[in-house]
């Protein structure tokens, strides 16, 4: 009898370790994604970035004279 009571008690702490896990997995996982979208953010940050200083540099060229001045 006291190897089903010593086998109910593996089962049961083993069962408790596989939620505690699965607890920890969810965490990770919910992390991995605010990771993600933080992610997209920046990215999306960046590109727009990128683009107003390339468009900054299209006009920085338009008003600039493409020869080098009479001195050089």
């Amino acid at each position: 009898m006291s190897d089903d009571v010593e086998l109910a008690a593996r089962v049961s702490e083993l069962e408790s370790h596989a939620a505690h896990q699965e607890g920890i997995i969810q965490d990770l996982s919910d992390g991995i994604t605010k990771q993600w979208e933080s992610l997209d953010v920046l990215t999306r940050t960046v590109e727009m970035l990128k683009d107003q200083l390339l468009s900054l540099e299209d006009g920085v060229q338009a008003i600039l004279p493409d020869k080098p001045p009479p001195h050089y």
